[in-house]
């Protein structure tokens, strides 16, 4: 009987690296698997990890006030957890498996020696992490300008009535 070891898949911000960059950054890191209701990411607590969705799902939830808000789903080749592994502080949500999900997950300080290690993979690495806030800061951006044209509606309505 023969055993595979994992290996980060090509896509998301891997995608543009080497099979064999994959292979090394997969080495980094560690494969797991999370059952539905584990907690990856808990609010209000830092992580300093990265973590990688190879199959499943998970959703990213926020609590304010009582109200459980679903940020949005995690699913296979998505990328969590960057926001913590910059700037270590309380994590603005949770990340919960809803399916049995496998995952990579890498802490910062591996993720470190990675970048030292192997310069221009980690180039390319650096650049999909870039490339991934980028979006979600202009997602970010376009909902709050959303939900600013909304609240004048409202204040324009009320003022009509």
């Amino acid at each position: 009987m023969s055993f595979t070891t994992p290996k980060l898949p090509a896509t998301g911000i891997v995608a543009n690296l080497s099979e064999e960059d994959r292979d090394t950054l997969s080495s980094y890191g560690t494969f797991h698997l999370a059952q539905v209701g584990a907690v990856l990411i808990e609010q209000g607590h830092s992580h300093g990890k990265l973590f990688f969705t190879l199959s499943g799902l998970m959703h990213a939830r926020r609590v304010d006030d009582g109200n459980d808000i679903l940020l949005g789903r995690i699913e296979p080749g998505e990328w969590v957890g960057e926001v913590d592994l910059f700037d270590p502080s309380s994590a603005v949500c949770s990340v919960v498996a809803v399916e049995p999900t496998q995952y990579w997950e890498i802490t910062r300080d591996d993720l470190e020696e990675f970048l030292n290690n192997y310069n221009a993979a980690g180039i390319i690495l650096m650049i999909g992490l870039a490339t991934t806030l980028s979006q979600r800061i202009r997602g970010i951006t376009a909902k709050l300008a959303e939900q600013a044209d909304i609240n004048k509606f409202r204040e324009m309505t009320v003022e009509l009535e």
